[in-house]
């Protein structure tokens, strides 16, 4: 009787330890089912993206987020490719999606054939902005032309047109005009001073990533109207900023800004 019940307990534990094998062999074949299907969507993902994503693409934007060892700047710094709109200054200039359809760009400096040439005006970014010593090569144009190509948006634009006293060449006329509004208005230092870490706060003032960018506020010897000058016509390095980017009032209310913070 012994040895029956004995021989039951066996074979109750060896029943037990093979369905417990045999439910582990099961969850390990579902665990390496959903690995191998996980690598397969991500290499078919893999493919994918290499297959619109060539050498050129990639070499054009590593050269769009390179940082210029002259002064700091990069491309990626002013420009939305899609993912960096965090960075404050794409909210003031032309946003490079669509850029490889364009007909015309930089306010009708480059037209047709002359546009991918430019590789949609980053060649004038390129010395005058990022103050590169050497201009960019054929190369670099083709490449950074491959990387706007692979860019979309539904609310990419294949032109890009807007007011602006700087281009295609200064209009000094219009300039005294401009100043002649702005200092008329009355500037708000508060709201200036919100509006300047914005649009100005990159290249200037305490928070600044930029090399080689002058202190506005250590001795500032200007006014309203220069300001208005630097804004409106850009300076060197600096890029000129439209109307309809930065109003005439908001412009007031920095140059109030300025003005107060250089009285302390």
């Amino acid at each position: 009787m012994t040895k029956q019940i004995s021989s039951v307990v066996t074979l109750f534990f060896l029943i037990s330890a093979l369905v417990i094998l045999l439910e582990g062999c099961s969850k390990e074949k579902e665990e390496a089912g959903a690995v191998q299907k996980k690598e397969t969507t991500e290499t078919v993902k893999d493919k994918s993206e290499s297959k619109n994503f060539s050498a050129g693409a990639a070499a054009g934007k590593e050269l769009f987020y390179m940082k210029s060892g002259s002064n700091n700047i990069s491309c990626a710094d002013c420009h939305n490719d899609g993912t960096n709109s965090d960075n404050p200054l794409t909210k003031y200039f032309s946003d490079i999606r669509g850029a490889d359809k364009r007909t015309s760009t930089y306010h009708g400096k480059f037209k047709g054939e002359d546009v991918k040439k430019h590789a949609s005006g980053a060649s004038v970014c390129w010395e005058n902005y990022l103050k590169m010593k050497t201009p960019l090569t054929d190369e670099q144009i083709n490449n950074l032309n491959e990387f706007y190509a692979t860019l979309t948006s539904p609310d990419a634009k294949t032109e890009i047109v807007y007011e602006t006293i700087a281009l295609p060449s200064k209009n000094k006329a219009k300039l005294k005009e401009v100043q002649k509004v702005i200092t008329g208005l009355n500037g708000d230092p508060v709201k200036g001073e919100e509006k300047f870490k914005l649009s100005c706060g990159t290249c200037h003032g305490e928070n600044a990533k930029i090399k080689k960018v002058p202190d506005i506020f250590d001795e500032f010897e200007g006014n309203v109207k220069s300001i208005v000058f630097n804004v409106r016509f850009g300076d060197g390095a600096m890029p000129f900023y439209n109307e309809e980017k930065l109003s005439n009032q908001e412009l007031a209310d920095i140059a109030a800004y300025i003005m107060k913070r250089n009285e302390k």
